[in-house]
């Protein structure tokens, strides 16, 4: 893992967290709803090529990895075939990020020190062993957003964070996230 283009995300989500970013001016084709959700706009992957209509990407920090926007392929944590291991992984990526996330009560007010997201998976493709389709929506105050893939567009959502479901995925938590006091 290119240990200089971390840092540099690393340092963007926390100069990005909880503020307001004006997503137009970032190129969307280099972050998916992961890192959006994280509010990282240091491009996590670019495109490789296309094969039977199906975009690959090419990370940006671990040139072994084919697509990086992934659950786990920060911390190394990808495989997993259960809910348990799949938010252990997202919760390990989130630590090397420097972010410390809690699940979320239904009833958590957010201070401006956290932001909560919504983290949907595939789950019938989990259960098989494989990796599948996911989802990130993201709460900032009373505000809910999020990024459809890797070229899709920005867009505010008009409902609270508790209130969204996603076509074919399962919500496997609302987590409240926060900035760690430091990075290592």
């Amino acid at each position: 893992m290119d240990s200089q283009v971390l840092r540099k995300i690393q340092m963007d989500i926390r100069n990005n967290f909880g503020k307001y970013v004006d997503w137009s001016s970032v190129p969307k084709e280099t972050f998916n709803c992961y890192m959006f959700a994280l509010s990282n706009t240091i491009a996590t992957e670019v495109f490789s090529h296309c094969e039977d209509g199906e975009i690959h990407l090419q990370s940006v920090i671990d040139e072994n990895v084919v697509y990086f926007g992934d659950i786990g392929q920060i911390s190394g944590k990808s495989n997993y075939s259960n809910k348990s291991e799949l938010i252990d992984a997202l919760k390990s990526d989130l630590e090397i990020l420097g972010i410390i996330a809690t699940e979320s009560l239904d009833n958590d007010i957010l201070t401006d020190k956290y932001v909560k997201i919504a983290f949907y998976y595939d789950t019938d493709t989990l259960l098989k062993g494989k990796h599948s389709n996911f989802h990130f929506i993201r709460q900032d105050g009373n505000k809910c957003v999020h990024k459809m893939g890797w070229i899709g567009d920005v867009e505010e959502l008009k409902c609270s964070i508790e209130e969204i479901s996603v076509e074919g995925l399962e919500l496997i938590g609302i987590f409240k996230l926060r900035l760690k006091e430091s990075i290592s």
